[in-house]
This record gives structure tokens, C-alpha cells and sequence, in this order.
């Protein structure tokens, strides 16, 4: 009779267990690089500061952003040297080319 309530609650307790699931996009998150910009440079998207412009120059770093169109500034101090709103789309890498002493 143990034997049987053994074999019972054993059944029972597989039984819970629950299925594993993963689950994985096919596509992956845009990215942003940007090249040409000096040292002292920030990087800015929708206006809030990503850090130093140089440390996402594809080198190995790529700024991963969300889908959607994004307001995308390299500024150094108070001037701006590049400005652009770009549209972001799936495992899209887009690239900004900051040009010294020019305006784009």
C-alpha cells in the first residue's frame, strides 16, 4: 500500500511540472555609431545625454536605441555639430558622420 501512495504522489508531483517556453524575436534592436566626432563630444538622443560621442564609434560599441524616429545630436559644450531626426527600423545600424567644424 506505501508503495502505491508512493508511486501516486510521484506521478502527481510530475505532473506540475511546468513546460519550458523561449521565446526569440527575429529580428534585432537598431543601433546607432557615430564617426568623426572629437574627444570632448556628447552624444544626445531625444534630447538626454548617451555619453561621450567617441565610445559608440562601431569599435565595438553600437548605441542601441528603440524603433521609431529619434532626434539624434552630437554636441560639444554649447555648439552643436551635427543634428538630424532619424527614422530607426529593425536590426537597422545607422551610421552619423560628424564633420569638424561644419554643421550638418
Amino acid at each position: 500500500m506505501r508503495i502505491l501512495k508512493l508511486m501516486v504522489v510521484t506521478a502527481l508531483l510530475s505532473a506540475c511540472a511546468m513546460p519550458q517556453t523561449n521565446v526569440r524575436s527575429g529580428s534585432s534592436q537598431p543601433g546607432l555609431v557615430v564617426k568623426g566626432a572629437p574627444a570632448d563630444a556628447t552624444l544626445f538622443v531625444d534630447g538626454l545625454p548617451m555619453g561621450s560621442a567617441v565610445q559608440f564609434n562601431g569599435k565595438p560599441n553600437i548605441l542601441t536605441v528603440l524603433q521609431g524616429v529619434h532626434k539624434v545630436e552630437v554636441r560639444s559644450g554649447p555648439s552643436v555639430l551635427f543634428s538630424e531626426k532619424v527614422f530607426f527600423s529593425d536590426g537597422e545600424t545607422h551610421t552619423v558622420s560628424v564633420v569638424s567644424g561644419a554643421y550638418k
